[in-house]
């Protein structure tokens, strides 16, 4: 990827850098965002994840022009002509002939000058098309599926997933709100006061705030909130409220010691150690040292003194932890479907097949977790995902084959389409003999 200080060609870089590496948008920005300023770094962020979100839609008008498989574009051309088209149809405070120049000047910016001619062409014919929902719709000729699939940027893949699940009338406010993003969602560790203490301090800073419903510690954000705006207030965390939801259901309490599997980078393990106090103990486990020295880093930051972390792979049983722990938490690896809101590239990176592998997987974890809870102890499994083979079949499986695991509570965490947050699965299960 070329380096470069221009926010717009360096939108288009990370765009091509996610789809063609396989990475997650926020691990990428992360690391390529600390040479431009706050104004430029919410740009580029929009930029990248608003072409990812909507490829798909933008891709419809990109082959309507050129009639070839877009592989047989240059990729870094590609990013640029993706990322002019995010603006043009998807965002509204630019003229879109200004954007078609910029365009042109960052072809040549990057020594592609001989193209820049054929970056003004395909952007120019699209504006000649007209990209709106009512041209597209036309190319579809009654073809709903079809339409809707591409208008809402949904794999083929995907699309029949979710059709498989979703009343035929609801399914377009299904997509629409999947593929609106999220605020951003903070965990406090306090009471009552405390939090609502945070949400008066947020909205005397101009954001929106309100309490969320189903969890205690949970505030939900509508706006992108700058974290500048709470760091000066210690115990305020972003997390999602559906993680948060997994780590509430184990009822955990002050003493109790809770082993959690698959637990890097360590937001569950954060919440788990609050609850269960200084008494208490938690052992985060994983296997995965970069993310471990991530959750590590983490422990010794806020100080908490009461999370052990170990370096093991959670499909091999551990003799050591046999029956040991009050709570097992299992939030097992998966194809991670209900966090696009989030993670719209999830959408690009992951196949069909994807949900099998990841249930196999995550079968094995589970089965050698739960020979560490105490009798009359909790199993809390977890994933991020709707599928059933990840979800419902898992714990039938599960449940069949270990009957002395009796199952208090099992559901999604997303129940109509409106719920702000992502889609989990949560089981609890408790050890009767």
């Amino acid at each position: 990827m070329i380096k470069t200080k221009n926010p717009k060609l360096t939108a288009a870089n990370l765009t091509r850098t996610v789809l063609d590496q396989a990475l997650f948008i926020n691990e990428l920005l992360n690391d390529s965002l600390s040479a431009f300023d706050y104004n430029e770094r919410r740009f580029i962020t929009e930029m990248v994840y608003g072409t990812v979100r909507n490829m798909g839609h933008i891709d419809f008008w990109i082959s309507k022009v050129f009639k070839k498989p877009l592989k047989r574009i240059d990729p870094e051309l590609l990013g640029i002509i993706r990322t002019s088209l995010h603006q043009i149809i998807f965002m509204s405070n630019r003229d879109k002939r200004s954007v078609v120049n910029e365009a042109v000047e960052l072809t040549k910016l990057c020594g592609k000058e001989k193209a820049s001619g054929f970056v003004n062409f395909i952007l120019r014919e699209i504006l000649r098309y007209g990209p709106d929902r009512k041209n597209m719709e036309t190319f579809f000729k009654g073809d709903r599926d079809g339409f809707l699939q591409t208008y809402y940027s949904i794999p083929d893949w995907l699309y029949k997933r979710i059709i498989g699940f979703s009343p035929k009338s609801d399914i377009e406010d299904y997509l629409n709100i999947i593929n609106t993003p999220l605020g951003i969602t903070l965990r406090v560790e306090g009471n009552e006061s405390f939090r609502n203490k945070v949400i008066d301090n947020l909205r005397k800073k101009g954001a929106s705030a309100d309490a969320a419903e189903s969890c205690k510690f949970c505030i939900h954000t509508s706006k992108a909130v700058n974290f500048d705006m709470v760091k000066d207030m210690d115990g305020i965390f972003i997390q999602d409220e559906s993680s948060q939801m997994a780590v509430s259901e184990m009822d955990i309490v002050e003493g109790d010691r809770i082993i959690d599997i698959c637990a890097a980078p360590g937001g569950k393990t954060l919440f788990a150690s609050y609850l269960t106090g200084d008494k208490g103990k938690v052992v985060a486990v994983d296997v995965n040292r970069h993310r471990l020295k991530i959750l590590t880093d983490t422990a010794i930051r806020y100080k908490r003194k009461n999370i052990e972390i170990k370096l093991h792979d959670a499909t091999v049983y551990n003799e050591i932890w046999s029956e040991k722990f009050d709570k097992v938490l299992v939030d097992a690896p998966c194809s991670s479907l209900g966090t696009i809101r989030r993670h719209p590239e999830i959408k690009w990176l992951k196949n069909d097949s994807d949900p099998h592998k990841m249930s196999v997987l995550a079968s094995k974890i589970l089965e050698s977790s739960c020979r560490y809870v105490k009798k009359n102890g909790v199993l809390l499994f977890s994933v991020c995902t709707f599928t059933n083979e990840e979800t419902v079949d898992q714990i039938k499986e599960f449940s069949n084959k270990y009957p002395q695991f009796k199952i208090e509570k099992s559901f999604y965490t997303v129940s109509t389409i409106y719920d702000n947050r992502d889609a989990f699965f949560i089981c609890k299960m408790r050890r009767i003999k």
